[in-house]
């Protein structure tokens, strides 16, 4: 009987042994972030020929009817109960076997090089904000409207629904509709580029040709800019379909007249935000879009994989591998490059169907922080996530790493919304992030001239409910890269 047991011990850790670089495969693919899998992909390519590319049916890594996470096929279910069968059994000892071995983890490894980023544009708008003279009341509120900025330039929510929303989370000290209408106004006229904090492309452009109408004085260009805001104004969505000739009999242009105002149309920027990208950093990628629809008001999460290809198994090579005009040893190398391609689809796959899971439970988990921005993060903690689907901690480790999250509120790392917090004094959940947050808000929005001391900082958490140590505050205005409040007194002087 023993001996039976021990048989079947030992086929069950052949099993496991065999079928470890299946999984070390796609251990290694859901932890690539969408760069490093293009390079992936070129490599498998170029290396095996029994895998090939097909056309590219737009955004998504795969076909449409395989990118839903609700109705995902099957074989995305026989990746995930491999993965969930395998992953922590055979991924744990031969970590601990690297580490015998004196190799390198590499997950810890990559996982400790995840760079971060800070919200750039936001700072920038800030800045130039706090630069403006105008009541508090205005001044909050035009705080409050930056953060609803995209990444382009544009309101991501209309303003009375930001408004609004402001109203519901906090009870007191908060902008009227009125002042939130004054201080975009104010906003629009004071940020440069012209054309930012617009509700939509029409007042964008709009606010351009304001700005250029102030500085125009040469009577031919005065007489163009008008042409252009006609364009703007009455045709946009003419000129988006290309009807240039209803253009010309709607307006009775001739024809140079038209192509004069598109030119002068092209200077124009719909997406004023992108001028105060800092150059320095590197382009950032989303893997995955957070859409917002405003009938349902509902968000939905859907892979940005940008120009991944779509992959499939020769049906040449399939063909050879079952002819029996094939000798044996070309027949080993071609079922071997077959089952490699077959592997490494269910891997990519895979990876793009963890990752929707993930996303769509933080979507319900975080919807405050989608509806009102990083003060209304809540802490939410890895085990959380992978206890609602079902995953290993280490799954939910991987999906998340250098992982970024495109939104309508802007672009972030998928693993800054995973994190420990505190409970304010009313019993509400908050997340550190959010109270960092916070931190930097309350120190945007104090006088220059006298700047507040940590101690009064502290005071100002728990005036809004949050209780926090004073070394804590110094913690944490260190991280924003915020000096001391002496420093920020010399530096208003300058």
């Amino acid at each position: 009987m023993r001996i039976e047991l021990s048989q079947q011990a030992q086929a069950r850790l052949g099993q496991q042994i065999k079928l470890a670089p299946r999984v070390l495969q796609s251990m290694e693919i859901l932890q690539l972030p969408i760069e490093g899998l293009e390079e992936r992909i070129d490599q498998e390519l170029e290396s095996n020929v029994a895998l090939e590319q097909v056309e590219h049916l737009g955004e998504g890594l795969t076909r449409p009817e395989s990118a839903s996470s609700e109705h995902a096929p099957d074989r995305f279910g026989r990746a995930q109960a491999l993965h969930d069968r395998m992953e922590d059994d055979v991924a744990d000892r031969w970590r601990e076997r690297s580490r015998r071995e004196g190799e390198p983890d590499t997950k810890s490894a990559f996982l400790a090089n995840v760079p971060s980023r800070g919200e750039s544009l936001e700072q920038a708008l800030l800045a130039q904000w706090s630069l403006c003279e105008a009541p508090e009341p205005i001044m909050e509120a035009g705080r409050i409207i930056l953060r609803w900025v995209t990444p382009a330039g544009m309101l991501a929510r209309p303003l009375e629904d930001i408004a609004k929303e402001a109203a519901g989370a906090r009870a007191a000290s908060v902008p009227t509709v009125e002042v939130f209408r004054e201080a975009l106004t104010r906003l629009q006229g004071h940020l440069e580029p012209a054309g930012l904090a617009a509700r939509d492309l029409k007042e964008c452009l709009n606010l351009q040709l304001d700005a250029l109408e102030r500085t125009a004085r040469e009577l031919h260009r005065t007489s163009r800019l008008k042409d252009v805001r006609v364009l703007v104004q009455n045709h946009l969505h003419d000129l988006e379909s290309a009807r240039f000739t209803h253009i010309e009999r709607a307006l009775g242009w001739s024809a140079q007249r038209l192509d004069a105002a598109r030119e002068a149309l092209r200077h124009l920027d719909p997406a004023p935000g992108r001028a105060l990208a800092n150059e320095s950093e590197p382009t950032i990628r989303p893997d995955v879009i957070v859409d917002y629809d405003p009938v349902s008001e509902k968000y939905s999460a859907r892979l940005a994989s940008g120009l991944i290809p779509s992959l499939r198994v020769s049906e040449q090579y399939l063909k050879l591998a079952r002819s029996a005009k094939v000798d044996e040893a070309a027949r080993t190398l071609i079922t071997d490059g077959v089952r490699r391609a077959r592997w490494f689809i269910d891997a990519v796959e895979q990876r793009g169907a963890t990752l929707l899971r993930v996303v769509n439970e933080v979507i319900v988990k975080q919807r405050d922080w989608l509806d009102a921005g990083t003060p209304a993060l809540k802490p939410l903690p890895m085990t959380r996530v992978a206890r609602e689907l079902k995953l290993a901690v280490s799954t939910v480790s991987r999906t998340v790493a250098g992982k970024w999250l495109a939104t309508p509120r802007g672009t972030f790392e998928l693993r800054s919304v995973f994190s420990g917090g505190t409970e304010t004094d009313s019993g509400t959940d908050i997340s550190w992030h959010a109270v960092k947050s916070m931190v930097q808000e309350i120190i945007a929005g104090e006088l220059k001239s006298a700047p507040l001391s940590d101690q009064a900082i502290a005071a100002a958490l728990k005036a809004r409910g949050v209780t926090l140590a004073r070394r804590t505050v110094v913690k944490y205005r260190e991280q924003l890269g915020i000096p001391a409040s002496r420093l920020r007194k010399a530096r208003s002087r300058d």
